[in-house]
């Protein structure tokens, strides 16, 4: 089979290369699966750099997310040979890939496999930051970075339980705005941002911060917060520290967490799981949730799949197909 595999670290289009390789062993935990489409996310790219949670094992074909249809089932009776999956594991830039059967997720008919492809991750994670957040209709929630896909998912997610949402963007309001779902957009520029949102939510009104900047950014924003409020850090744009002191955290009782989906996907409850599914299924059938398709690219033109990913003002997703 043709696998997209790397030796070492460093940037993708020194390290990526096209292999011919055998086929992936199927323990009875897992299921082997004939892969049809790969995103190409940040967490990709992050993964051959070296830099994500989850580490290479040399050799290592790249990718860690997709869908297809299982060809060889394991011993488990919940998954069959010829079901439609899609799943978030490592090495699925690859013509089959061997899935632990807890990481696969049916896929109903009407979703093409260029949006079951993305369903594990960006999805996922907006659907886990509204519940790790405990909002209600009528709160107020901030996104940093409010033009990526994850956060125009939370908006699509919050906008539909009632819950309000302020978007902070770099640059130019009115050119984020039509690329954002949030309610409202402000730039992280403003001399006297705290003070607008508050102008917006209300003092001391914003119930959580959903943010995947971090950085120096970060720090004032705590005043915006209601007490007993929270602050999920899931991203890491800027990589420098920010200045917080525990009397921030203190004499609001707020809280900061660290959000990262693996770890969360291993503690939800399995009704808790197949609740979530639905609700994302059923938004992707009927329109409600989208999950933009930039290009597409077979899997042995990766290089030039890469270029199109890296193209800047890019809409949708770059896929991989088989």
């Amino acid at each position: 089979m043709r696998a997209v595999a790397f030796e070492r670290t460093g940037e993708p289009h020194e390290v990526l290369h096209l292999v011919d390789t055998a086929k992936p062993q199927v323990s009875p935990g897992s299921a082997l699966v004939r892969v049809a489409a790969r995103p190409i996310q940040p967490a990709d790219l992050a993964f051959v750099r070296g830099q994500y949670r989850i580490r290479p094992a040399f050799p290592q074909t790249a990718g860690l997310e997709g869908s297809g249809v299982v060809v060889q089932a394991g011993a488990s009776g919940s998954i069959a040979e010829d079901d439609r999956v899609a799943f978030r594991s490592p090495g699925t830039w690859a013509d089959f890939a061997a899935i632990p059967i807890a990481r696969l997720i049916k896929v109903p008919a009407g979703v093409p496999d260029d949006a079951a492809c993305q369903i594990s991750l960006n999805p996922v994670t907006a659907w886990a930051l509204l519940r790790e957040a405990s909002v209600n209709p009528g709160d107020w929630i901030v996104l940093t970075a409010a033009t990526s896909t994850v956060s125009n998912l939370v908006g699509v997610l919050a906008r539909r339980r009632g819950v309000r949402v302020i978007g902070l963007v770099r640059g130019d309001e009115e050119a984020a705005r039509a690329r954002c779902t949030a309610g409202h957009i402000l730039s992280t520029d403003r001399p006297s941002l705290a003070a607008e949102i508050g102008g917006i939510a209300g003092k001391r009104s914003v119930k959580a911060l959903l943010d995947s900047v971090g950085g120096q950014l970060i720090p004032p924003l705590f005043e915006t917060l209601t007490p007993g409020g929270r602050i999920i850090a899931y991203g890491v744009q800027d990589r420098g520290p920010a200045a917080v002191t525990n009397a921030m955290l203190i004499y609001s009782n707020l809280t900061w967490q660290g959000f990262g989906i693996d770890r969360w996907l291993e503690q939800l409850a399995p009704v808790e799981s197949q609740t979530m599914y639905d609700e994302l299924w059923e938004m992707l059938r009927d329109g409600t949730l989208t999950l933009p398709v930039a290009a597409t690219h077979g899997l042995a033109d990766f290089p030039d799949a890469l270029k199109v990913d890296a193209a800047q003002g890019r809409t949708g997703k770059v896929i991989l197909v088989s």
